[in-house]
């Protein structure tokens, strides 16, 4: 298990003062409320190699040296009167334990409010003399490190969304983005090693469930009337799937598949994450009252007890799927304000491709027609949903209006859509997705169009009269090019 120490206990340990220790802490950047905080064992291991003094040299009577050392050290910030007045402090303190070591301690101690220069050589002399299992390297890296940490966590505060003042400029603080990372989540909580225990696991989740509706809701408060907006836009996939009675059982549940899917694609979804939320923190409040009432003997001797294992995944887990969905919300959101007009469509020809499949099936069209209908039913919901995916964030900055290279891809597939009974069409719709390629410079998005059309390599999807006329004009071009084998043939 790991040491953890409340300042009261290492004031004793150390034998100095509270305040001591909680400035020394609040120098190296680390926070403590009060006496009663406790420490972890990186740092306590640097409180003792800071507070504890080494063992005393093995020299006879060395009580007339230490008085000189403090005097070099005070005199160049201090009067003649304050060597006089420094030993009888110490003499107080050395009537419990008369340990020679304590007063070259305490002058720095003194002096360290006035002059920089005790700091200085107090650390010097944590460093090369008292730190025994940490190098400078490593020390100086854990300091920095602390340092830096507690610096990155502060740019995060508690009021999301609200205003301040920053340097006498009003700035709004930081809120739910698209690409906020963990930190966003957790700033400024503190976990005590949560998987160690299942007291601290679900005290753990109850702390990050807060904070997340914390987060939901300044940012459901800052985007209130655009939120609406696009709930009512997408209301119409969000209403529960009314079967259709000349569709099959299968395709019923395939086509609600497909609505539920739209749904949650281009839907914000925040009711839904705080429905998660909700669930999380009264199961986590519920479990920390059951560990009020365990039976700790059942539970130390039993590997199968109930609250071991079998209800808790590891909070990292946990965590990361809470930032996840957090975030999910604030993407499909940042989706939608740039693409009111394109999810507006997509909802509409779903349905659209619906009825055409009803009015297929009540007009008696045969099973290949059917088929291939919902294969490119099938490739319209594929190409919605990978849309959503930010591939279509790059493109904002493109004027009003322009059209994407997916929103042609959609054109295409409809209109071969419209006309299954041609028998080109499949072969027009891969030409000309062919040709759409030659704009993509994207792997990912090439690679997708690719497959979403079906393409082959090394096939020429060109209209045979095209491909006539091509290789008449490379025959005529070679004639020009030489006159007498053409003669001669």
């Amino acid at each position: 298990m790991a040491v953890t120490k409340r300042i009261f206990q290492m004031a004793k340990e150390f034998e100095c003062d509270d305040k001591e220790i909680m400035e020394f802490l609040a120098r190296q950047g680390i926070k403590v409320s009060n006496r009663l905080s406790a420490v972890n064992e990186e740092v306590y291991n640097m409180l003792k190699a800071k507070f504890m003094a080494p063992p005393p040299p093995p020299e006879p009577e060395p009580e007339p040296e230490p008085i000189p050392e403090v005097k070099e050290e005070v005199a160049p910030a201090k009067t003649s009167v304050d060597s006089t007045e420094q030993p009888q402090p110490g003499g107080k303190k050395k009537k419990k334990k008369n340990k020679q070591p304590q007063p070259t301690e305490q002058a720095p101690e003194q002096t360290q409010e006035g002059t920089p220069k005790t700091e200085a050589t107090t650390m010097k002399v944590v460093s090369d003399e008292k730190i025994a299992s940490m190098g400078k390297q490593t020390q100086t890296a854990l300091f920095e490190g602390i340092m830096a940490g507690n610096e990155f966590i502060n740019r995060y505060t508690q009021n999301f969304g609200s205003i301040v003042e920053s340097n006498g400029n009003k700035k709004p603080k930081p809120s739910l983005t698209w690409n906020m990372d963990t930190w966003g989540i957790l700033y400024n909580m503190k976990f005590e090693y949560p998987d160690s225990s299942p007291v601290r696991y679900w005290q753990a989740v109850a702390k990050l469930m807060t904070r997340a509706f914390k987060l939901l809701n300044a940012f459901g408060l800052q985007n209130k009337e655009a939120l609406a907006q696009m709930r009512d836009a997408t209301s119409p996939l969000g209403v529960k799937y009314q079967p259709r009675e000349i569709f099959a059982p299968q395709e019923n549940q395939e086509f609600e598949r497909q609505q539920t899917l739209l749904f949650h694609t281009f839907g914000h979804g925040m009711g839904l994450v705080n429905d998660n939320l909700y669930d999380l923190k009264l199961k986590a409040e519920r479990m920390k009252v059951k560990c009020e009432r365990v039976n700790f003997l059942e539970y130390a001797t039993n590997p199968q007890a109930e609250l071991r294992n079998n209800d808790r995944v590891p909070f990292d887990q946990l965590l990361e799927a809470v930032v996840f969905s957090a975030r999910g919300v604030a993407r499909r959101f940042k989706f939608y304000l740039g693409n009111k007009e394109r999810i507006d469509g997509i909802i509409k020809s779903f349905f659209e491709w619906l009825d055409g499949y009803a009015q297929l099936k009540e007009q008696g069209a045969d099973a290949a027609k059917l088929e291939k209908y919902l294969e490119l039913e099938e490739k319209f919901v594929d190409i919605a949903e990978f849309m959503s995916f930010d591939n279509l964030l790059d493109y904002k900055k493109l004027k009003k209006g322009k059209a994407t290279p997916f929103d042609v891809a959609v054109e295409l597939l409809q209109a071969y859509r419209d006309n299954l009974d041609d028998p080109d069409a499949e072969r027009n719709f891969k030409y000309k997705i062919r040709g759409l390629l030659n704009v993509i410079y994207k792997p990912k998005e090439y690679v997708f169009l690719y497959r979403f059309a079906d393409l082959e390599p090394n096939v020429d999807y060109r209209p045979p009269e095209e491909i006539a006329a091509a290789e008449a004009a490379k025959v005529a071009e070679e004639q020009k090019e030489n006159p007498a084998e053409g003669g001669e043939a």
